[in-house]
């Protein structure tokens, strides 16, 4: 099945995002560039922002922030990536890939050839007035075999890369629509302390569960200040699944790894 991306209505004109190109940029207040608003680069005032409709495949802007609510500036993100429309069918196949794939599928039960016993014929074929049976290791004794039971194999079923790449960007697109996708300057924590960590989730209202994503490897300080929060949990950005995503209500992406993501979704392979 494949997934069509559609066009991009602009005020002014419309333009085929199809086979664009979009990368990540940062603006910050001192960034040269001039094409940017200098208002909306100053942190002292609020920005005002029209209501954006969803699944336009617009470029976002958003605020980047850290653990300590500073003001970090400012990160355009693609709108090929994050304000995609939701399709509740393309996650549902993804999800179902994903759970198949990673299915142990180590169960076995044992056949007549495999089952312990002895051979030898019960009792004479004929004379005794009993059922005929030639061993003792069938599947309607006890302890004997199982017919037709689950061997070791594969669970993993077959899902087109471009489809389970559209899962993921659908996912990154609905935590943006829903405001539950945050941008960090960075992950990095001061301390390894687990308190630190609590202290700055309760300050967040309506996250019941976090995930964490970096560009690169997670900062050891940070792998310890969550390792004992069941409602906090962290991944590399080459980790990033839709699974995950749907478990946590709230995304939390440093600088760097939105700037993979998008690399990533961008890679034509």
């Amino acid at each position: 099945m494949s997934a069509s991306l559609g066009h991009n209505s602009i005020k002014g004109g419309s333009c085929l995002l199809g086979n664009r190109m979009l990368s990540t940029t940062v603006v910050t207040p001192s960034s040269s560039e001039s094409g940017f608003p200098s208002d909306l680069l100053t942190s002292k005032k609020s920005v005002t922002t029209t209501e954006h409709t969803q699944g336009l495949y617009q470029d976002l802007v958003m605020p980047v922030t850290n653990f300590h609510f500073e003001d970090k500036g400012l990160v355009v993100l693609a709108g090929d990536v994050f304000d995609l429309p939701i399709r509740k069918d393309i996650v549902h196949r993804v999800v179902r890939w994903q759970l198949a794939k990673r299915q142990q599928g180590t169960h076995s039960t044992k056949t007549i050839s495999e089952v312990s016993g002895t051979g030898r014929k019960p009792y004479p074929q004929k004379g005794t007035g009993r059922a005929r049976h030639g061993t003792l290791r069938g599947p309607q004794f006890r302890g004997g075999a199982t017919m037709h039971g689950p061997k070791p194999r594969s669970h993993a079923i077959k899902l087109n890369k471009k489809v389970r790449r559209l899962g993921l960007k659908i996912a990154l697109s609905a935590r943006a629509a829903e405001g539950k996708l945050l941008v960090f300057d960075d992950l990095e924590v001061p301390t390894h302390k687990t308190k630190n960590l609590v202290h700055w989730v309760d300050q967040m209202e309506g996250s019941k569960k976090l995930l964490l994503v970096d560009g690169g490897p997670i900062n050891d300080k940070l792998k310890l200040a969550t390792q004992n929060l069941h409602y906090v949990n962290v991944l590399p950005s080459i980790g990033l699944n839709v699974y995950s995503i749907l478990l946590h209500d709230t995304l939390v992406m440093s600088r760097n790894a939105v700037e993979r993501i998008v690399e990533r979704m961008h890679t034509l392979q």
